[in-house]
């Protein structure tokens, strides 16, 4: 018998195969929704304790930091010491203490008798100026930023030498008033000899007492507006309660104040200057 099948017979036969044992492709399966983890039974805890501890702290600060009355202190003596406040962290040089410069003159009036003001507050009158602004001009710090450099360079003298400070610088003088200012060498030698070798520390001091006295000299002529003949001054203290009696009515420290001799004015006034000073006066001062 003759083989009759030929080479395309066998050609179909085999793709026939191929097809037959070749899977249907299957149409991709839709993704499925991710499935939200859940806390675990310690993560619920964890999270509540943590919850609670934030709670405490809140809730222990704002009773630390409000008006104090004897329910919030009883309530809070066990935290305080874990609560104090540092503020120097925000302000290390933070000043404790407000001081304001006082200022006294001196004038003839129209007989020739001499008069003596009461006393004047500068640097309240300054504040007065800067009530109500955001940004307030520089003039109503003058006198607290003279009175910050004139103390510190008064406590860098010696007793003695500060007992001299505070006295007058005037001599008799054969002059119209019969005075006159000491000279700068006259005090500069006798002061330096209380303390060898703080000469230095002499000279500042005279700069600093020198730029106080013209400043209290503009203020007294355009306050009282008169030809001013002498001039002193004094500084008054106060400290405020400390953080932790802020709500005390009583008072923990005293008012003090220092008061320093009579300056002669022998300045030559600045029209210019002098009516700027006049301004301040006649807007904030009055």
């Amino acid at each position: 018998m003759t083989d009759t099948t030929h080479d395309h017979d066998v050609d179909h036969q085999v793709d026939d195969a191929t097809s037959s044992s070749t899977p249907p492709p299957t149409e991709p399966a839709s993704p499925a929704d991710p499935a939200t983890p859940r806390l675990t039974l310690g993560a619920r805890i964890g999270t509540a304790l943590a919850a609670v501890v934030v709670a405490i702290y809140v809730a222990t600060s704002i009773l630390t930091v409000v008006p104090q009355g004897d329910a919030t202190r009883a309530l809070t003596a066990a935290a305080r010491p874990y609560f104090s406040q540092q503020w120097n962290v925000f302000a290390p040089s933070i000043q404790k203490t407000n001081r304001h410069l006082q200022m006294q003159a001196q004038w003839r009036d129209d007989s020739g008798a001499l008069v003596k003001s009461e006393w004047l507050d500068i640097t309240r009158a300054e504040y007065a100026a800067g009530e109500g602004e955001i940004q307030p001009a520089r003039t109503v710090k003058q006198s607290a930023n003279l009175l910050k450099t004139y103390t510190e360079r008064f406590r860098g003298l010696t007793p003695e030498q500060q007992a001299i400070v505070q006295d007058t610088f005037i001599r008799r003088a054969d002059t119209d008033s019969g005075f006159a200012a000491k000279t700068a060498v006259s005090l500069i030698d006798q002061l330096s000899a209380l303390d060898e070798g703080g000469r230095g520390r002499v000279i500042t001091m005279l700069r600093a007492d020198y730029v106080l006295k013209e400043f209290t000299t503009y203020w007294a002529t355009a306050w009282f507006g008169r030809d001013i003949e002498r001039v002193r001054w004094r500084v008054a203290t106060e400290r405020p309660n400390d953080f932790a009696h802020r709500s005390d009515d009583q008072q923990q420290f005293t008012p003090s104040t220092r008061t320093f001799g009579w300056r002669e004015a022998d300045d030559v006034i600045d029209p210019q200057a002098l009516s700027v000073y006049q301004g301040i006066v006649e807007r904030y001062a009055r």
